[in-house]
């Protein structure tokens, strides 16, 4: 098994099983990764998680691609012929070989149908969620996972430096998000880990839009968010820029936001807890004209999805604890002004903070000439 990823360190128990089906804890405890479409495509699998170790269960087609990733965190395989069914039927007899008291599932993973049918056949055995637990242990970054992070961060990193290159007025959002999808695919990005954010002008003011085929005008806001995928292990950043001289309005948006950024990064080392981060912000917004416009979500935990537990916002518990990734994104969205976001990447280290993300060169306006 992957070091430190047991049954026992996820659950706290000696014994029991544990089922995770998500993507994520899949690759988490057997590194089996794909970015192929599921579950058509690939089929469900599974780890299943004992005291004595991690069996992977797959679909018979995916032989061959398992054999070739050479996983070391399972210590044995199970596989089926392919059908949903078959695939219940090997959960279920692994249910009868282990007779577990205790069966560890992801609530918000399994299949209804799955679920369904280890009830049927449970008899005694207890069904618990294992969903906080699993997000608890995964918070904590090891060695490896970091470099990972490290990497992903750089391509995207990378990406947004192209980005300021190439922006000009004329281009339409959906033409920029295709020129950096690119430019990230071929630097290594595996796959989006989600939705490029790409919105320019009174478009930036509303955080949930996606690109579309408005074109950037002279003096437009230009919000740019998204992450690269390398190595399984996602990232997740934003910066706004002003196509052309931004307006003094544009300029104190941006400065207040970049100020909050900047103040809630430097409150981070291990113990502080998260709520002291979101106060910071409120305390922020408090005293400036553009405080009402600041939206609450603060950050986020980063690690192999992009958007992680714990989320930074009002009521928010618990603590930074070294090896967390989180991201800081304040940002303030004003109806005919437009949005400003800006986000980085933080590594919590033994005595502080490793910001992962940001420019060569930071600031609001780019030339908006276009020159790649």
């Amino acid at each position: 098994m992957i070091a430190g990823r047991s049954y026992q360190r996820l659950t706290g128990e000696e014994t029991g099983c544990a089922l995770l089906i998500s993507e994520a804890a899949v690759f988490y405890f057997t590194g089996f990764y794909t970015s192929a479409r599921r579950p058509k495509q690939v089929g469900y699998t599974a780890a299943w998680l004992t005291e004595r170790g991690c069996e992977l269960i797959y679909p018979e087609s995916w032989e061959m691609q398992i054999e070739e990733m050479g996983l070391s965190g399972i210590d044995g395989r199970i596989s089926y012929k392919g059908s949903v069914s078959q695939f219940q039927d090997a959960v279920l007899n692994l249910v009868k070989r282990d007779r577990p008291q205790k069966l560890w599932i992801e609530y918000e993973a399994i299949p209804l149908p799955l679920y369904l049918s280890v009830c049927a056949a449970a008899g005694s055995l207890e069904l618990v969620d294992v969903t906080e637990k699993l997000w608890a242990m995964r918070q904590i970054k090891t060695s490896d996972e970091i470099s990972a992070l490290r990497r992903a961060a750089r391509v995207a990193v990378d990406a947004m430096e192209y980005a300021k290159r190439i922006l000009r007025p004329g281009m339409r959002e959906l033409e920029v998000v295709a020129e950096v999808e690119y430019h990230m695919r071929k630097a290594g990005s595996m796959k989006m880990p989600f939705t490029m954010k790409a919105m320019a002008g009174d478009r930036s003011a509303v955080v949930t839009r996606v690109p579309q085929e408005y074109k950037i005008r002279p003096g437009d806001l230009f919000l740019m968010d998204f992450g690269a995928v390398v190595d399984g292990y996602s990232s997740d950043w934003t910066r706004t820029f002003c196509v052309g001289e931004p307006s003094k309005a544009q300029q104190e948006l941006y400065d207040f936001v970049w100020d909050v950024e900047r103040r809630c990064i430097g409150q981070i080392r291990p113990g502080v807890a998260l709520s002291v981060l979101v106060e910071q912000m409120e305390k922020l917004a408090g005293g400036h004209p553009f405080g009402k416009f600041l939206k609450t979500h603060l950050g986020h935990n980063v690690g192999i999805t992009s958007h992680e537990p714990p989320v930074i916002e009002p009521g928010v518990l618990g603590n930074l604890q070294e090896g967390m990734v989180i991201t800081i994104e304040p940002g303030a969205y004003i109806p005919g002004l437009g949005g400003v976001r800006i986000e980085d990447e933080i590594l919590v280290t033994e005595d502080g903070y490793e910001i992962l993300t940001g420019l060569k060169e930071e600031g609001l306006a780019v030339n908006g000439e276009g020159n790649a």
